[in-house]
């Protein structure tokens, strides 16, 4: 390892995957967090849904239902996730 150039070369590489690896964990601990928010405002929003009235004494529209009516899937093409089973 006489060689400057192989041990700058060397050097690079290992800062570069130390980088690549912390932004990689960043990426992942940031997912993370968002899914548990998404299942915290899930569970949230489907008590507020199940207890809440209106003024008129019906209930609160589904959310997803109302989703699903405002924005249609084109003709021909399938859903690309699966629908979640009826409780």
């Amino acid at each position: 390892m006489n060689d400057p150039v192989v041990l700058i070369a060397a050097i690079i590489g290992a800062l570069a995957g130390a980088v690549t690896f912390l932004f990689r964990q960043l990426v992942l601990t940031k997912n993370r967090a968002i899914n548990t928010l998404t299942d915290e405002r899930d569970y949230y929003r489907a008590i507020v849904a199940r207890f809440s009235k209106l003024p008129d004494g019906s209930t609160v529209p589904d959310y997803d239902d109302w989703y699903q009516h405002q924005h249609p899937m084109p003709r021909g093409r399938e859903p690309l996730l699966i629908d979640k089973p009826q409780e």
